[in-house]
């Protein structure tokens, strides 16, 4: 028994030895590691620099976006970046950047530089940039990013928007949307492999890289955005304009079909995006006065009230005296005796004038903000502004009466639009919408836009005798050169100065005609403006309507079931 417990008692004291000795080895090997890891070696320091130098963050594929028949508005491709690394760039070589960047660039580089990274240029076309980096020049490096283009270039420049360098939206459905578009950018680690060549080496946890960016389809038809912004420029052209807009809605969903803005761009080129004026989306982003193309409008709120019927009728001598101001008609026309219809077919503000004096103001400004102005649609597009009406304690002396002839309130053109649409099917002002479908990175659709009335703003009956009224003006009245023998148009002239410090400057004007097709059953409803034309011609009927007319017709052709 002694012999026993002896032997045991060494194969003890044996095992904790083993454990003990394990123990050491194991603080020993991670004191090791910690000093190899903390403080290492000056030439392990020196050699993994001279194979890892920078990390960088490019940018990523940003979403699509589509029209509604699918067609590309917006894509992401891949570029080529540039990059030097002085460390290892020959300022004599700076000659060979010239072909590619020009002698500006080539300039830049033809000198030391300090550090150890200088973007060239990015995002530049791989049939660009493929004679230069075949060159494999020392110290001159590439990189794969994303660049966001526009296959259509111009078009829907002002719905679309444009991004930054790094794909970050700046304005229209980019900017709005920017949450769903934009992916982050992805972190580049630059290195060096054993013959000195650089890797682009891509960081990721997984090493899986995700496409974390939706896509988005819109309501528009590239097919009548095409034709909008054609025949819209060649109207502002022809009369040199400072500026114009159109907006083309759908009256019975609130789609908007096209929706354009002159100047234009094309964002592909981003030296272009420096032009303020062109950048400026006028649809949304411009209130103006609207002139006589409001005069539907106030029309149908005084039938509403009551201050209005069809039996209603004004004597008109060209001019009137109210409180301190004298209203006039153009060129103080006298149109004699009329009811409501002829009050609109000769655009007559001495009728529009005795008109607004029976309407109650609370109830007319009520009305206006049911039409949706003084406030934002929320359109699903940066930039809209609210526009401007008087609260109704301000309207005093002849403030009614200029407003009843579009006077003296600020609109936008998508507003003006989507209240003649109002008129148009019977009544109900829609929220416009311009986002048709939203879907996520999986491909599930998480927003899909849909018909919303807002507010039941005038009856039937009104909006039907308006329209029959507007149908009138196009084809025995002001709106002649509106008229067309391929379908029948119902619409509306203005023209309106356009007032500088609370005074109306001479010579400066905004011609506007609005209006839908066919007159009869609307399937679209139209708003033509043209701001600050140059020359004899500015009246909207001679120089809207005709821009009208060709847009309407050119739609009638592609879509000649609608009519």
């Amino acid at each position: 028994m002694p012999r026993i417990r002896r032997a045991e008692s060494e194969d003890s004291h044996h095992s904790k030895s083993v454990w003990f000795a394990a123990c050491v080895t194991l603080v020993v090997l991670a004191a090791g590691t910690a000093r190899v890891q903390l403080w290492p070696d000056r030439r392990i320091v020196s050699q993994a620099q001279k194979q890892y130098w920078a990390n960088v963050a490019v940018s990523a594929s940003r979403g699509r976006i589509e029209d509604r028949r699918g067609i590309p508005l917006a894509i992401s491709i891949p570029t080529t970046s540039f990059f030097i690394d002085p460390k290892f760039w020959q300022p004599a070589s700076a000659d060979i950047l010239k072909g590619t960047f020009g002698a500006k660039t080539a300039k830049k580089f033809a000198r030391e530089l300090p550090g150890r990274f200088h973007w060239v240029e990015r995002g530049v076309a791989r049939e660009k940039a493929a004679p230069l980096a075949a060159i494999k020049a020392p110290g001159l490096y590439t990189l794969t990013e994303k660049r966001r283009i526009y296959p259509h270039e111009s078009l829907a420049f002002h719905v679309l928007g444009f991004c930054d360098i790094d794909e970050y939206g700046q304005a229209g459905v980019e900017l709005e949307w920017n949450h769903i578009l934009y992916s982050p950018p992805r972190t580049r680690f630059l290195t060096r492999d054993s013959k000195g060549n650089a890797l682009d080496v891509m960081g990721s946890k997984s090493g899986v890289v995700k496409d974390t960016a939706g896509s988005i389809r819109l309501t528009i038809d590239s097919r009548i955005q095409q034709i909008l912004e054609l025949r819209l420029s060649e109207g502002a052209k022809a009369v040199e304009a400072g500026w114009a807009a159109g907006v083309c809605v759908d009256p019975d969903s609130g789609e908007v079909i096209a929706l354009a803005s002159y100047p234009t761009l094309n964002p592909n080129d981003r030296k272009n995006l420096a032009n303020s004026a062109a950048v400026r989306n006028n649809a949304v982003g411009r209130v103006f006065e609207p002139g006589s193309i409001f005069k539907p409008i106030t029309m149908s709120i005084a039938m509403e009230t009551g201050a209005a019927s069809r039996k209603s009728s004004y004597r008109c001598s060209g001019t009137m005296r109210l409180f301190d101001k004298t209203m006039s008609c153009v060129n103080r026309r006298a149109h004699g005796t009329q009811d409501l219809t002829h009050v609109l077919m000769n655009s007559c503000n001495i009728g529009m004038t005795q008109m607004s004096m029976g309407v109650p103001k609370y109830q007319a400004y009520g009305m206006l903000r049911q039409f949706g102005f003084g406030e934002k649609s929320e359109i699903e597009i940066a930039g809209e502004e609210a526009g401007l009406i008087r609260q109704p304690e301000e309207w005093l002396g002849t403030v009614p009466a200029n407003i009843f002839i579009g006077q003296g309130i600020a609109v936008t053109p998508l507003q003006e639009v989507m209240a003649i649409a109002c008129i148009a099917n019977g009544g109900r002002l829609l929220k416009p919408y311009i986002v048709d479908e939203v879907r996520d990175s999986q491909g599930s659709v998480i927003h899909k836009g849909t018909r919303r009335v807002r507010y039941q703003v005038i009856s039937r009956q009104t909006s039907d005798f308006v329209r029959g009224a507007m149908q009138k003006v196009v084809a025995e009245g002001g709106g002649a050169l509106a008229k067309s023998a391929m379908v029948a148009i119902a619409g509306k002239t203005g023209t309106a100065q356009i007032a500088q410090s609370g005074q109306y400057t001479k010579g400066q004007y905004v011609a506007s005609f609005t209006g839908f097709w066919p007159a009869e059953k609307p399937c679209y409803v139209m708003l033509i403006t043209i701001g600050e034309p140059k020359g004899k011609k500015y009246y909207g009927g001679q120089i809207a309507a005709p821009v009208f007319k060709s847009v309407v017709e050119d739609i009638v052709q592609i879509s000649p079931e609608k009519i």
